[in-house]
């Protein structure tokens, strides 16, 4: 990945953020902007770009084993079904079963990974950004053979 993918990532990971949780995570915003503040390190990501607009990207998925650590959407590139697209390629590539975690403050992101078969396996307290946090931790079995 190349030092203008990394910044377009950082681009989209903080505006996807703060289109979902600005209103009440606030202090993420000026974290988020910082150039200094890096990705969370992953064994390997997927990014999904636009075909038809000189590759620009439109989001990215960010996997350590069969964790999906972050799926961000460029807010503009929201429910184009992108997201579905990089869960394919996430199940694709690495076999299930899938988990990943989830914000309490984000419903809406929770209902979009249940339409895609996870299910809430237990609630867990995070640390994100150095702020305690409560998540949803979902799981999404492998299929059967």
């Amino acid at each position: 990945m190349t030092a203008a993918d990394t910044t377009s990532l950082k681009r989209i990971h903080a505006a996807a953020t703060m289109s979902s949780y600005g209103k009440i995570l606030g202090w993420l915003q000026p974290i988020l902007e910082d150039p200094a503040t890096p990705l969370e390190a992953v064994e390997w990501t997927l990014v999904a770009v636009e075909e038809h607009d000189d590759a620009a990207l439109l989001g990215y998925v960010a996997v350590t084993a069969r964790h999906i650590e972050n799926l961000y959407i460029d807010p503009a590139a929201q429910g184009r079904g992108v997201g579905a697209a990089l869960l394919r390629a996430v199940e694709a590539k690495v076999a299930g079963p899938w988990t990943l975690r989830c914000l309490l403050h984000n419903p809406n992101a929770r209902r979009f990974y249940e339409r895609h078969g996870y299910a809430v396996d237990r609630v867990e307290r995070i640390v994100y950004h150095g702020e305690p946090l409560v998540a949803w931790f979902m799981v999404k079995p492998a299929p059967r053979a």
